[in-house]
């Protein structure tokens, strides 16, 4: 009598438990939900992300970027994968706003436009305040040019397991070119207060659109995880 009386206890408690993490879970799915409608990330069908028209992904796990002078170096550590399955892509889509609604440190970057007609103040201000542990050295513009932002990749991918180095850096062109030259799309991490020489279609959204990062690091970020809503 009494081991029947305890394996019946233990059934209620087991049951008791099973209703409340389902209780937990259901809860848990529908907050995400409707965070994610929330914040107006985009679905699958409306997504703009690599994920979707790249053969070549490179998922970051890890980025640290520096200033150096003038010039913004990114160093990113990720996972090359190349021409995969569609229900794989489909699966990191969802899985990259699930964990930017679940990001515990709530970090994002912004999108922003490098105006030719700000760049040389932009350059001044960062020429004006090295880095403790950089030289600081002078360089003089040649007369009657100007300053404009670009973007260039100095080592890519091409393994499972590799890293990808860029740099954000100004140059000096002619009056000439200067009507012919456009806004260069970059990412703004607050952070840092330093734009990031990020590539991607993360540069496709629109300007002060917030884009949530999926981890710790300001370039593990997507398509995916932009707030197309005002939220």
């Amino acid at each position: 009598m009494k081991e029947f009386a305890r394996t019946r206890s233990i059934f209620i408690l087991t049951g008791v438990a099973l209703a409340a993490a389902a209780g937990g879970v259901t809860t848990l799915v529908r907050y995400v939900q409707s965070e994610i409608e929330r914040r107006g990330y985009p679905s699958w069908e409306d997504c703009k992300c690599d994920l979707k028209y790249q053969k070549a992904i490179f998922q970051v796990w890890h980025s640290r970027h520096d200033r150096q002078g003038e010039t913004i170096v990114l160093h990113e550590w990720g996972i090359y994968l190349y021409k995969s399955p569609l229900w794989l892509r489909r699966l990191l889509h969802h899985s990259a706003q699930v964990t930017a609604t679940l990001n515990p440190w709530g970090r994002y970057v912004k999108c922003v436009a490098l105006q030719p007609q700000e760049a040389l103040q932009f350059a001044a201000m960062l020429h004006a305040n090295p880095s403790n542990n950089e030289e600081h050295t002078e360089e003089h513009a040649p007369e009657n040019s100007y300053v404009v932002w670009r973007r260039e990749v100095l080592h890519f991918p091409h393994y499972l397991f590799d890293a990808c180095t860029r740099r954000l850096y100004p140059v000096h062109i002619s009056q000439q070119r200067l009507a012919q030259t456009e806004p260069l799309p970059a990412l703004w991490d607050p952070r840092s207060n330093l734009p990031l020489p990020t590539e991607g279609a993360v540069l496709e959204a629109s300007p002060n659109t917030r884009i949530d990062c999926i981890g710790w690091s300001p370039t593990q970020v997507s398509y995916c995880t932009a707030r197309l809503k005002n939220a």
